[in-house]
């Protein structure tokens, strides 16, 4: 039984760009009548996604990213988010979703089961080699998944890869992977969407000798390597020459700078300091196109919420996790921090998800939130919590308005402000009691909501599970689940809203503004806001 027809070349969707002379056309995007009020270089994809396409695409030049936040490791086996846009130009990716959310190749060949979704077979190209001419097999990629198995592993993947009970590289190109019980959903495992997981496959050779330092030197067999990096400060990659697909990548050379100040990246970006740069704010969106750069919409299902910790106090009660919830006007601070930009959650779900059903989440209610708040400080509670925040504005307003809201309700909310690479390890290792992040729930959702939610996730940071919700998630996995998904999502987002595991706040209005010195910019794909880094070129 193949796996939704997973028997496709891997590079076939960008080897149909790629010419056999070494050059590469332009992206191929669908016009929507979404085109309306757009400059003449911008196109719409069926999914939304905007691109750019100034002149034909053209080899060579250099151009300057700016990043929200710092990057201090490049290692794929680790969760650090900042990474993950320089990490997708680094590594390449065994599977992506297609724009209809089902997984398709990349790198790899095909992935398919023959009984019923507990052996998989998973084939691979031969004749391949990392950047530091190691070969790139099977072998390389069993190793991989067994560090990501490993007592003591970071990846979120980790859960998933611990279902193989049996892993062999039968031959060069050929994985075979026996799982504990049936899974029809474990390729999903495989598609690139953070960091953490196992579809960037590093060279076995120099994580074995480079240990804790292939996290600054990383090797991979990607369209980039890295030419120098400076954990928290500048990286520059160079182009592979040697990679697997002509005339791709056209840039030689991206360089990503970190930017957290949220008005000085987009200054640096109109003064031409930076070449594109990634937001989460409408508003900045409105401000880029304001200061003549263009502006390129890319949605996502990403919103921003707190998280809890379930096993501390005040948040293992559900009490106090309801009186925080409907003490939160969304609507208020949504119009206080991003003008009314932002779609406003109503449960775990976006709305713009196809499985989006009205579930019982708890809806402001300042009167209720005060008894609420109230019946837990009566059973014993303080109803006073620390919430870590991070430094770019948006998060910081959102935090003080929530601090506002909360006081109103007899809530007491503390404002710690750290960096995001140690609140992902606090949260790893659960040292928090609320934290202030974002979260994505996308097209194909059970992958994600697995990894956030299963009792025996590593990527589950509320550090508790709930049994009704772990059911339906391992029923996903079954071939009944898979044909009645619908249903399902619609019981789990109704779990989820009586458990209340986070508090979500706002969707993204996600996308990218590009200064002039762009000329090619393809929107994102299903699974990443991020460009396909090997289709990007500058004007020469």
């Amino acid at each position: 039984m193949k796996f939704r027809n997973l028997v496709v070349a891997g590079a076939a969707s960008l080897m149909m760009l790629v010419t056999s002379c070494g050059s590469v056309s332009a992206p191929q995007i669908a016009s929507t009548s979404a085109t309306a009020g757009l400059p003449p270089d911008v196109s719409v994809s069926d999914l939304g996604a905007q691109s750019l396409k100034r002149g034909e695409p053209v080899a060579g030049g250099s151009l300057t990213v700016g990043l929200s936040a710092p990057v201090e490791t490049l290692d794929p086996r680790t969760s650090v988010a900042s990474g993950g846009t320089v990490m997708r130009a680094i590594f390449d990716v065994l599977f992506v979703y297609d724009d209809k959310g089902e997984v398709t190749p990349e790198l790899a060949e095909s992935i398919e089961t023959t009984d019923g979704g507990t052996t998989w077979i998973m084939k691979l190209p031969v004749g391949l080699k990392f950047t530091d001419g190691t070969d790139f097999n099977a072998q390389a990629v069993a190793t991989h998944l067994e560090n990501l198995a490993a007592e003591g592993s970071q990846s979120r993947a980790a859960a998933d890869m611990r279902q193989i009970t049996s892993l062999t590289a039968t031959d060069e190109a050929t994985v075979t992977m026996r799982l504990a019980r049936p899974n029809m959903a474990f390729p999903k495992a495989f598609v690139w969407g953070l960091p953490g997981g196992p579809s960037m496959i590093p060279s076995p050779t120099a994580v074995a000798e480079l240990g804790d330092k292939f996290s600054t030197s990383p090797v991979g067999l990607g369209p980039f390597k890295v030419k120098s990096f400076q954990p928290g400060g500048d990286i520059v990659l160079e182009r592979n020459e040697n990679y697997r697909i002509a005339g791709a990548p056209l840039l030689n050379e991206l360089e990503f700078v970190a930017a957290t100040d949220t008005q000085s990246r987009l200054s640096a970006a109109i003064a031409g300091d930076i070449d594109m740069a990634p937001t989460q704010s409408g508003m900045d969106l409105a401000d880029a196109t304001e200061g003549g750069l263009i502006s390129l919409y890319q949605p996502v299902g990403t919103y921003y919420n707190l998280l809890f910790n379930l096993t501390k106090e005040p948040f293992d009660d559900p009490v106090f996790r309801q009186a925080v919830i409907q003490a939160i006007d969304v609507d208020g601070l949504n119009g206080a921090v991003f003008g009314g930009t932002h779609p406003v959650m109503k449960g775990l779900f976006p709305e713009t998800n196809p499985f989006y059903v009205e579930s019982g989440w708890p809806s402001y209610n300042l009167e209720e939130a005060k008894a609420l708040a109230e019946e837990y400080v009566a059973s014993g509670g303080t109803a006073e919590f620390n919430l870590t925040t991070t430094s770019p504005p948006e998060f910081q307003k959102q935090a003080a308005v929530m601090q506002q809201m909360l006081s109103d309700a007899g809530i007491t909310m503390n404002i710690n402000v750290s960096d995001q690479p140690t609140m992902v390890t606090e949260a790893l290792s659960g040292n928090y009691q609320a934290q202030h992040r974002f979260t994505e729930v996308r097209e194909e959702v059970d992958q994600g909501l697995r990894n956030l939610y299963h009792s025996t996730s590593t990527g589950n940071n509320g550090k508790a599970g709930n049994p009704e919700v772990d059911a339906l998630l391992d029923e996903l996995q079954t071939e009944e689940g898979r044909a009645n998904r619908a249903e399902i999502y619609t019981a789990l987002q109704e779990r989820l809203s009586a458990w209340m595991p986070i508090a979500p706040l706002m969707a993204h209005t996600n996308g990218w503004y590009v200064g002039e010195r762009v000329g090619g910019f393809p929107g994102n794909r299903v699974g990443t806001g991020d460009p396909d880094w090997r289709l990007v070129w500058a004007l020469q």
